[in-house]
């Protein structure tokens, strides 16, 4: 917006009136010059605030319902929410039609980093050789052995792929349609698992309703209930899919070399947020899952993010929150993905030296 001032025309030849006393105008005009400075400050300084917010929080709303007001940072919802729409990929070239997001394929899983690399955003330096030779948590007795659930579960996938969406992300990666959003992803993770011969439990309560603000605490306390009711259960995993944005407004979709299935990326949490417990445990899962996937499919799995708030996973040492693709990948690409996970993750709980008799 623009403040303009508009100065009182007199005809031509006119004088000016001077209020008597004159002293009292002359000080009647140095107050209203102050106060057009001060409103053209304020007014300056307003354009300018909303214009750096724009820039910063305006790639990030198109993912969230209108209803939430979180920060990237996720600082609107007690620091809690993981990393999603992470702006770190490369700025393409190609204009798109306005009312439309064109999408990128990319593979972002770096292997050129090694497995020993971490995106850490604590302040902690794990060592990596050791966590991934670290024993996981063994089974004891019988019943379910992994709980799958979902944070965020209308988070969606986009059901026809193609090279462009016609409007924007929030709008359409959002969805209560089971086969299209991260619970059909889930189903086929449990699917795996129980095929594998572990028991696994599939929770499709859908805790981003009514908005994406409480998820987390909600989301915890359905974990809560189920420790409880089954005390055998060794791993979560909380199934997410990831939401990327280039600097130029184009629309991730994480892929392996081969273009075939959808990339995956654990999010580890931590204690750098009060909440004390052994996430060294998870981030050993997070690690032995990841190099066992990019062995069964290079490229497979991104580098882990370490992060400082702990997502709920302090409840068990062997809980992870992973995202299966993202919004721009289809749901098949995903459920690739998902049956990966399940056989390394199969493969990881029934090794030897994690199974008590």
């Amino acid at each position: 917006m623009e403040a303009s001032n508009k100065n009182s025309l007199l005809p031509a030849g006119d004088e000016p009136i001077t209020l008597r006393p004159r002293s009292h105008g002359s000080a009647s005009r140095v107050f209203c010059t102050f106060l057009i400075g001060c409103t053209l400050l304020v007014a300056a300084f307003a354009v300018v605030s909303i214009a750096m917010r724009g820039n910063l929080l305006d790639p990030w709303r198109s993912f969230f319902p209108a209803a939430t007001t979180e920060a990237p940072d996720g600082t609107g919802d007690g620091g809690t929410y993981p990393p999603n729409a992470l702006t770190t990929a490369p700025a393409g070239q190609s204009p798109q039609p306005s009312g439309q997001t064109p999408i990128v394929e990319m593979d972002l899983s770096y292997p050129s980093l090694g497995s020993a690399y971490l995106h850490n955003e604590t302040p902690y330096k794990p060592n990596v050789a050791d966590l991934l030779s670290a024993p996981l948590s063994p089974f004891t007795g019988e019943g379910p052995k992994v709980l799958i659930l979902h944070t965020h579960t209308t988070e969606s996938y986009l059901p026809n792929g193609g090279e462009d969406m016609d409007g924007l992300p929030g709008d359409l990666t959002y969805s209560t349609v089971e086969e299209e959003n991260v619970i059909g992803v889930g189903a086929e993770l449990c699917r795996v698992l129980n095929e594998k011969g572990i028991e696994t439990l599939h929770c499709t309560l859908r805790h981003d309703e009514p908005t994406l603000r409480g998820a987390y605490e909600r989301s915890l306390e359905t974990v809560r209930r189920y420790l409880a009711e089954y005390p055998s259960i060794v791993c979560v995993i909380d199934l997410h899919r990831d939401a990327i944005l280039t600097g130029d407004g184009e629309y991730v979709r994480l892929l392996t070399a081969d273009g075939e299935v959808a990339q995956v990326m654990a999010v580890v949490g931590s204690d750098c947020n009060g909440t004390a417990y052994d996430w060294q445990a998870n981030l050993a899962l997070a690690l032995q899952l990841r190099e066992h996937l990019n062995q069964m499919l290079p490229t497979l799995c991104r580098p882990i993010s370490l992060r400082q708030s702990s997502y709920n996973q302090e409840l068990l040492p062997g809980y992870l929150l992973l995202e299966i693709g993202s919004g721009a990948n289809t749901p098949e690409q995903a459920k690739r993905a998902a049956a990966y996970v399940g056989t390394a993750l199969a493969d990881l709980l029934l090794s030897t030296e994690n199974v008590t008799q």
